[in-house]
């Protein structure tokens, strides 16, 4: 009987752990195209610049923004990481670019609830991760 109730016990222990593993334990993974492992559940996104360039991003298993370009070729970089701690899809905004075909926004939830931006210029460099200010 004790052995039972210590079984019982153990089950019952055991079931409230898997219950309280987070969200983001949860996710799955992919395995995308030259070795990028992500979450499949936010996707890769994708822009085309007017030359026929593309940029790709997804969020890793370590909740970063890794990115990766191609040439007009089609010939891909390596995959870079962007950093920050994200916990949904990437949206890729260019309605704010001023009329710049060539510069567009990352806008992405953080984990602390907040939207996260970064902004693409014209010459293809990044502004950095900046928290807008409210999280809805």
């Amino acid at each position: 009987m004790k052995r039972i109730r210590a079984a019982v016990l153990a089950a019952t222990i055991l079931a409230g752990l898997v219950v309280a593993a987070s969200p983001a334990q949860a996710l799955s993974h992919c395995n995308g195209e030259a070795g990028a492992i992500y979450i499949c559940e936010y996707g890769v996104a994708t822009q085309t610049a007017p030359d026929g360039s593309k940029h790709q991003f997804l969020i890793g298993t370590d909740q970063a923004v890794w990115t990766r370009d191609a040439s007009k070729k089609g010939r891909w970089s390596g995959w870079y990481s962007m950093g920050g701690v994200f916990t949904d899809k990437i949206y890729i905004i260019d309605r704010f670019s001023g009329g710049d075909p060539w510069v567009f926004t990352l806008s992405i939830r953080g984990d602390d609830g907040y939207q996260w931006i970064n902004i693409r210029d014209h010459d293809g460099n990044w502004g950095g991760w900046r928290r807008m200010p409210d999280p809805d």
